[in-house]
């Protein structure tokens, strides 16, 4: 199963991007952290004061890509750039700047179906000059030299052999002028084991809440047995303060710790 979740490419005016106010609240709060194999795609630091991470929304929390970005611009005065993976195999972008250059591109840039439902519709294929043009602008803006050789070869790539998504998208990235300079690590872990099976709690709280919000949204009736119960809210709200804490900002792991036992004591009384 390939990656379904946002590249971000922001200049945070907090320490970290997903401490940035607004960014979990429109792209998710499941950033990328290190495993056996690496964290190619979590938080990295790109020099004079830019970042990348990876981050996914948690079933109750939805993406609002074209919005975020509009946000973050808004709120740092520097241009953003976000591209939503889907399954490893397309890439939908928006990229914004201070001065009003917008612009929306998905990849492949070409007419041939992905396969994906994109949450805000797929773009339209954009003529590649125009296409370059746009993403040259945006990367001297941020002021960074990009490669013109670099974005033209990546959207010119037809989709047969086109490269894992993400792959393809962090080499946007390099030809826009970011390389990164230094992974910044985590200070929380989430799947410290001082957290129990917090992870397998919650996510059945996660798909109960957000299987309510669904029938919510429309209006549709929902048996008391299937809806969201007090314990899976106690444990989504930590879940939202673990994750508010995992790259800074937030709790220390001392406090996280005395949370989780007064929430495993609460429930085990119960």
């Amino acid at each position: 199963m390939g990656w379904f979740g946002t590249l971000l490419l922001a200049k945070p005016t907090t320490a970290t991007l997903p401490t940035q106010p607004g960014v979990r609240e429109v792209f998710g709060s499941s950033f990328a952290t290190p495993g056996p194999w690496g964290n190619k795609l979590g938080l990295y630091d790109l020099g004079q004061g830019w970042q990348r991470v990876g981050v996914a929304p948690f079933c109750t929390e939805r993406l609002r890509l074209s919005a975020g970005v509009d946000g973050l611009v808004a709120a740092t005065a520097a241009p953003a750039l976000a591209a939503y993976v889907s399954n490893s195999d397309c890439a939908q972008l928006e990229g914004r700047t201070a001065t009003g250059l917008s612009f929306s591109l998905h990849l492949p840039n070409t007419n041939e179906p992905c396969g994906y439902e994109h949450v805000e519709g797929r773009p339209e294929p954009v003529d590649t000059h125009l296409a370059v043009d746009a993403l040259r602008t945006w990367a001297v803006e941020a002021g960074r030299t990009p490669s013109t050789e670099a974005i033209t070869a990546l959207l010119t790539w037809d989709d047969e052999g086109f490269p894992v998504m993400e792959d393809a998208v962090l080499g946007l990235f390099a030809g826009l002028g970011f390389t990164p300079e230094a992974e910044i690590l985590p200070v929380i872990n989430p799947d410290d084991p001082a957290f129990g099976d917090f992870e397998r709690v919650v996510r059945m709280a996660d798909v109960r809440a957000s299987g309510e919000q669904y029938m919510a949204s429309r209006g549709w009736p929902l048996e008391d047995d299937l809806k969201a119960t007090p314990e899976d809210l106690d444990y989504l709200r930590f879940r939202d303060l673990l994750w508010s804490s995992v790259y800074g900002g937030g709790a220390t792991r001392d406090e996280l710790v005395a949370q989780y036992e007064q929430l495993t004591a609460r429930w085990k009384k119960q």
